[in-house]
Formats: structure tokens, sequence, C-alpha cells
């Protein structure tokens, strides 16, 4: 099978992204997953040597070999250094003497549902089935990836001298090692439940061979169970360790006062399990029903559900039960007489005398109890799972995104969250700043179900505040999002300042994301911790254009004003601030107009941002404007969050004629937009031009057709309720973009013509079907009753024309509003030309100008002499994920 184009693209971008880790990292490794046809390999090698020319030297860390360096120093990392992988039954992993499966506390609460806890089963009761036709046959259950803590690293609380031998930190398979440990207890209660009623704790009759026989395979698979979920230690008042505990939740340890199993899964194993140690084997055991906690962590409710789910198909199974959706087991006589059967479930064959008995059991309690056991045989000693050990968390985790096909991924602010924790000291965490800086991160991901919106929302969350905080343009990959976060935060171990103020800036991050940028459910746009008036009606136009432009890369430089005002002092200081985010939102909006409306695609605006936010190749020599340098250096300029400097900045990038701004004067930003289909490079760009160029104009007498500008409050649209009013303002096509009859044949000449800003007007959407496709003389009458002072004026106009349209006159007037650009329109007795639309074009651009200059504090010349510098569009590598080739939007 040869690999699709997609997938070629999407290898040869790790293999690129893999030679940028290997420059830092000698042991950075691209781990391609499971086993490609080697064709598609080599294909890969030679087209990433080819498009990266990188040297054949660097290829064993793709394809990895076990050749010397030819000088004779250390070999680079190889992939066996990295992690291994084995095929394990659930009985070699979980029996494994001196085991602890250790569960880090970034992963999830349990989750599973009913559905999967039936499917458990079920494919349990298939592998069971085949089992009888295919002795070789296993069930198996997917990938469990571990970290062999050596050192114990990841443990925490512990006593160093009391872990068990041999920890295994579990980054993917939680969910089915929790799963499968609660079938393990639900098979051992009632297993001891059947025993009892069958053996009154007394071992049977020497004499009576089949009975004796089925209290030793009952006696050996209790013993097999309780050995897979829990420990006993030699000496200690609490000797008894569950398998799978849980960080800052559970602690092993030998001793009452220091042991601590408060996680679900690790208290219902120990709960359990001190049950079945403290009683004799001579009592009657106590049937194991647990009850959720009061208070007890996430995922109590349903672990409990699903353990009662679990008994509860497991006592019909056993009985002969039917169950909706799941097989049967299989007949005891099958057992009874197949060989292969009884070998592949217990490694040996059973006593013939107990085979003939169980021949001819039924419904009896003997028959129940061999039926759990078998049961329980097959799910020891023939469900099998590959254990994956990596090298490390890092490694861990990339083994996992290579692998994970069905699993949910951890985020990266999951797995950053422990750090905190641990960095703050778990005893002090719940009360520190800390934890209300990560709580409010959590509140804003919390709208985000598991899967592919939380990793989205997540991504997108740490992209920008990497870009905000030290101005690097953070990959979207999962491992390199962890590794960011987890590096930086380093930075500041030693000082709890450093760490408040870092993890407060990734708190304003996510606030400024939820509030102002995208509000949940429709809620108003809010700067929360700022007072309500800093929402100017210019902030609030502002924030919907470029939200409507997906311009999320604007979103960095916005958090550091934004931040910088929350926290300054009430007062003065305060009020300073809040003006502040306001100029610098004026400055880059008109910055990202000016910019977008004279290129065709982005023209690579983000990475003019981002040179900003890291102080890059300034004009002005201003520092950056991230919170901190990528790498502090002394010797370079302070960061710096000033809305004056931003604006220099901005304005000397966007007129620097060497540079990629190209805009050195007004010519050429006439020239370069109104040439350009701006409706379709981006409709939302049209609107707020159009919008810009229409507030406060009336008609041009001296030219009709044209608008000119008038007195302040005559017609203002240039506002965030302008914005939103798309019922009168929607944005139309004056020339149909189809060709139709009375339109000039020279704007279907070029099929951009109609899409230019001068055929462009914003007018009633409800009036689409009476203005589509009519021919000029009959539009213009449109525009004009549309435009209309009131609803009067409107049907005279109508009404005198002497036309019939799809609305009734009634309906048209009602839809009428004073739009000087409608009646100029209106008020043009000549036909329509391309020639004329370039006037047009002209004049809303000069307008928009004017509007707009003063937010960047553009002064560009306006000398009818000066050179039209045409702006060159910058083509985008296909590779780089974070740029839209397609010059559609701009992503950070």
């Amino acid at each position: 099978m040869q690999l699709e184009l997609p997938e070629i693209r999407h290898l040869l971008g790790g293999v690129a992204h893999g030679f940028d880790q290997l420059a830092e990292f000698e042991g950075s490794i691209c781990f391609l997953g499971t086993v490609l046809a080697l064709r598609d390999i080599n294909y890969a090698i030679v087209e990433s040597k080819r498009r990266l020319q990188v040297s054949s030297k660097a290829m064993p860390h793709l394809i990895l070999t076990n050749q010397l360096n030819e000088k004779g120093l250390r070999m680079p990392t190889q992939a066996k250094e990295i992690f291994e992988a084995q095929s394990k039954s659930v009985r070699e992993l979980l029996s494994d003497n001196g085991l602890g499966l250790y569960l880090p506390p970034y992963q999830r609460p349990y989750g599973w549902g009913k559905d999967k806890v039936e499917k458990l089963l079920d494919d349990t009761l298939h592998g069971l089935k085949n089992l009888g036709k295919a002795p070789d046959s296993f069930t198996f259950l997917g990938t469990v990836i571990t970290i062999h803590d050596v050192n114990h690293v990841t443990v925490k609380p512990i006593v160093k001298s009391e872990v068990p031998s041999k920890v295994l930190t579990v980054i993917d398979g939680q969910q089915r090692l929790s799963s499968l440990l609660i079938l393990l207890v639900g098979l051992h209660n009632l297993i001891r439940q059947r025993a009892w009623k069958i053996f009154k704790g007394k071992t049977p009759d020497p004499n009576d061979s089949a009975r004796t026989h089925l209290y030793s395979e009952t006696s050996d698979i209790l013993q097999m169970l309780g050995a897979a979920f829990y420990e006993r230690k030699n000496f200690g008042t609490t000797p008894i360790y569950p398998r799978l505990i849980r960080a800052f939740d559970d602690q092993w340890a030998r001793d009452e006062k220091l042991k601590k199993y408060e996680s679900p899964i690790a208290n219902l194993i120990y709960q359990y399990s001190l049950l079945v140690d403290g009683e004799p084997a001579t009592s009657n055991p106590t049937d194991f029903r647990p009850t959720a906690r009061q208070n007890a962590g996430d995922g109590e409710g349903d672990l409990i559900k699903r353990y009662n789910e679990i008994r509860m198909g497991l006592n019909k199974l056993s009985q002969r039960k039917s169950i909706e959706e799941l097989e049967d087991l299989p007949p005891l006589a099958t057992l009874a007489t197949n060989i292969e059967f009884q070998r592949a479930l217990f490694n040996h064959e059973l006593d013939s005398e107990l085979c003939a008995w169980l021949g001819e059991l039924e419904d009896e309690p003997e028959a129940e109890l061999m039926r759990l056991v078998m049961f329980a045989a097959y799910g020891l000693n023939r469900i099998a799972l590959t254990v994956v050990q990596g090298k490390d968390e890092d490694y861990a985790f990339t083994i996992f995104e290579s692998l994970n096909t069905t699993g949910e991924p951890l985020t990266a602010f999951e797995t950053f969250l422990p750090r905190v924790v641990m960095a703050e000291k778990i005893q002090d965490y719940q009360d520190s700043d800390a934890h209300e800086y990560m709580k409010a991160v959590q509140g804003y991901l919390d709208r985000f179900a598991v899967g592919d919106k939380l990793q989205n929302a997540t991504r997108d969350l740490l992209v920008t505040f990497a870009l905000a905080e030290t101005g690097e343009k953070l990959s979207k990959r999962l491992p390199d999002q962890r590794v960011y976060m987890r590096d930086t935060f380093e930075r500041h171990k030693d000082s709890a300042d450093d760490r408040s103020a870092y993890l407060r800036h990734l708190r304003d991050t996510a606030a400024f994301i939820g509030n102002a940028w995208e509000p949940a459910n429709n809620s108003p746009r809010a700067l929360p911790g700022l007072e309500a008036t800093a929402m100017t009606d210019t902030v609030k136009l502002c924030l919907a254009f470029l939200n409507s432009l997906k311009h999320t890369i604007a979103i960095a430089p916005l958090v550091r004003f934004y931040s910088e005002a929350v926290h300054a002092d009430e007062g003065e200081a305060r009020e300073k601030r809040i003006a502040e985010f306001e100029k610098a939102i004026k400055a880059i909006t008109a910055f990202t107009v000016f910019w977008r409306a004279t290129r065709r695609g982005t023209g690579n605006i983000d990475s003019q941002y981002r040179a900003v936010m890291a102080g890059v190749d300034s004009l002005t020599g201003i520092g950056p404007l991230a919170r901190q340098w990528a790498e502090p250096d002394a010797a370079k300029p302070d960061p710096i969050v000033d809305a004056e400097a931003l604006k220099k900045e901005l304005a000397a990038r966007l007129s620097d004629p060497k540079g990629k701004g190209g805009i050195p004067n007004l010519a050429s930003f006439l020239a370069d937009a109104s040439a350009l289909p701006l409706y379709k490079i981006s409709p939302p760009l049209a609107r707020f031009l159009l919008l810009a160029a229409y507030h406060d104009t009336i008609e041009d007498p001296e030219n009709p057709g044209l608008i000119i500008q008038g007195k302040t409050g005559v017609a203002s649209c240039f506002t965030a309720d302008g914005w939103e009013d798309e019922t009168h303002l929607t944005i139309e096509h004056i020339a149909p973009q189809s060709a139709t009859s009375g339109w000039d044949e020279e704007f279907y000449s070029d099929k951009e013509i109609v899409h230019k800003l001068g055929n462009l007007v914003l007018a009633p959407g409800a009036a689409n079907a009476s203005l589509s496709s009519r021919p000029w003389t009959e539009k213009k009458v449109l525009y004009a009753a549309l435009g209309a002072s009131t609803a009067d004026d409107a049907k005279s106009i109508l009404n005198s024309s002497g036309f019939t349209f799809a609305q009734t006159t009634e309906d048209l007037a009602a839809m009428s509003r004073y739009l000087p650009h409608l009646r100029a329109l209106g008020q043009r007795e000549d036909e329509l030309n391309p020639t004329f639309m370039d006037q047009r074009a002209d004049v809303l651009l000069r307008l928009a100008y004017t509007r707009l200059k003063g937010w960047l504090g553009l002064e560009l010349s306006d000398s009818s002499s000066d050179p039209v510098i045409k702006v060159e569009d910058v083509e985008i590598d296909e590779l780089d994920e974070n740029e839209d080739a397609g010059g559609a939007v701009g992503t950070a």
C-alpha cells in the first residue's frame, strides 16, 4: 500500500520538525509509530533530503542504525535506548513481584461508561468462545505506555524506603488497567462467595477427587487473582499494597500513619484487599459492595457503578442467564472434553474425574463456580496487552501520540499541572495563588468536551501564551508544547514571585481569550478585572472585526496590554493602562487592515507580529512586547508594553519601502488595494473598510454616486452596533457577480472586477431578493429608496419609478434607513462602468485611510507625484502548520 499525498506531507512535516529538534537535542528522535512499508519510508527520506537538504549523517535519527561514529565517539541515541515493548498477559503484567503501577496527577479521573465495560466483557467472552476452536487465540486490549521510574521522580508523595521495587508510571492505558482491576476484584469476590456456598471453608474429602480438584482450581485462581490487584508485604502494620495508586492522593507505606489510599481505584482495591486479608478461611466471606464516599475524588461514582455492573454481569453469566448484546459462556461440557482448551486456560490438563463431573453439571452451585473460574482463568492468562516502557515522559508521550488511535491524549496543560503542584508543595498548593490561577485556566478549558475540541482549545491557548510570554512561535505538536511549558516554568523554580507572575500571565491569556476574544454561550465581550467602561465601543468593534477575520495572531500583543492594565494599581495608573490597551488594539487593527488590504494572501503578516513580540529586527529599536526574552540577555533592550512605541514600530514596518510592508505613500496604498478582489480575499476585511469609509458621510453634490465626509453624527455606522447590524449593512455586489443584461460587459471581462471594493456596497440583507441581478436602472431606484430619510420618502421613490420588484413597496419601505452611501448611488443618472467603480474605490479607500491613519499614527505622503510601489506577496512554506497559505485568515 502506497502512502497518500496528505500522509506523505504529514510525515515530511514530522521529519522536518525532528531535524529542527535534533539541532538542539542530540537525543531527539522522530518516532513514526507502527511499521510502514519500506518503500514509503525510503521515499520519505529521499523527499526529506531533497526538500530540507540535510546531511545523510543525520538520517540515522529517522531510520536508526547501529553504526559507530566514524571517529569512535559515543553513538547517537538509538530507538532501543528510548523504549521497549513486550506483549504480556494480564497476569504477567500485574502479578510481577514488587510491581507498583502509578498514575501521575495529570491523568484524568476514571471515566469509562457502561458501554465500554460491556465491550470488555464481550471481548472476553468472544475470546473465550474462540479459544475452544483455536487454542492459540488471545484477546488483545491494546497498548499500555509507561515509564520505568527507577529513581521514583514521578512518585509524589513518597516514603522512599517503602516504595515498590519496580514502579511503572502509566502514561496511557489507566482507564483499561483500572477496569481490568475492578473486573479481577469482582471475580475474586464472587468466586469467594460461591466457594463458601460449596465448601464452607473446609477442605473436601480427599477420596472425592472431583470436588478436591475443584477446590484446588478455585484456590489457585483466587491466589492468582489476589496477586494481580494487591501485594502483601512481609511486615508492617499495613502490609497491603494496592497494585495501582494515584499521585498526590495515595502513598505506599507499611506504616498506618504514613499509608494513604484516597483515590477511587486505590481505595477500592485497598478496602477489598484488607477485607480479604483479614477474614479467616473458616468464616463466611463478606460480599464486597462498595459505595461512593462523601467528598470522594472525581470518578469514584463511575468506578463503583462499573464495578456493580461487572458484578451483576458475572453473576448472570455464572447462572447461564443471557445478557443482551453479550455472548454466552462456553458450556462446561466444552471445557470438560477439550484438552487443548484446558491447557490454554490453566496451563495444565484438568483432572479426568473433575471433567466427567463437569460434563454432568447444569445449574448447581459447583457449575456456577466453575464458570467463574473459567472466566477468571481466561482473563488472567489470555487477555493480553502490549506494554511499552519509555525512557522518560517526553519520549513516552511521543510514542503515545504516534500509536494512539482511539484514546484521548492528555493536553499539555493537563501534564503541566502537576509541575505547578510540586513547585508549590502539595500541602501548600490548595491555598496558593498558583491554585487560583490554574483553576481559572481550567475553568476556561472546561467549556470544551474531551476530544478534539479540548485539544484544539488547549493548543491554541498555549500557542498564544508562548508568543505573549517569550515571543516564541510554539508548534501545535503536543510534545513541543509539553516541553515548552516545562522548560519555561523551570526557569522560575527558585522564585515564588517569578512562578506566580508566569502563572498569572497564563491565567490572563485564558481570561482574555475566553471573555474578550471568544465569549462563552453568546455572552457579551468583557475584560475581566477591568472596569466595564474599559470595553469601549471602539474596543468592541476592533475585537469583533479581528475575531471575524480569525486573526488570532493579534491575541498575544493584546494580552500583554490587557495584563498590564489588570495588574496596574487602581486609580490613575490603571486608567492610563486601560487607555494604552485601547490605543494598542486600534493600532493593531489599523496595521492589519492596511497590510491585508494590499495583498492577495496574508502577506505573512504573522511573522511581523512575531517579530514585534520577540523583539527581532525592530525598525525603531524597541525591545520585545513579550513578557520576557526567549533567551535572557542583559545587553538587549528590556521588554516594553507601550502603545506609542508599538504604533511607531508597526507604522515603520508598514511603510518601510525596503522591507516587506511596501506602503511608503498613499498612492501605493490606493493602487494596491483598489486593484484587488477584496470580497474574494476576505469579506470581513471588505466590510470593515466600507464601514470605515461610510461613517458620517453625505452624498457628494459635485459627483453623483459618490460620498464625501460630513459632520460628526450625521450617519454613524463605524461602531460595534454597525458591525453587528448585518440586517441593514450586508455586503452586496452592485454589478451582479454573474453577467446579466443591463450591465456593461466590461464588468465581466475579468472575473475579479466585480469583487473589487468599488463594486461593493452595504445594503439591507432582506432586500436581496429585489436587488439580485436587477439592471442598473432598477437597482439605483432601490438604492435610493433603501437609503431614504423616511419610509414615506422611500414609498414615493418606489411608486414614482414604475418598476415592480420581488417585494412589496411596504416591505421595502420598512427596510429603509437613512444611509447616505445608498442615496448617493441612487442619485447617479449615468450608466455604471468599471471606470466609475475605480473612481468610487479611490474615494472609499481615501475615506477609510483618513479614518484609520490616526490609529496607527500613520502619515503617508499624499502627493500625486509619488511613485507607486507594488506590494509583492510573500509565499508561505506549505509545511508551516501555523500559516494559512490560502490567505483567508492569519493564525497564531
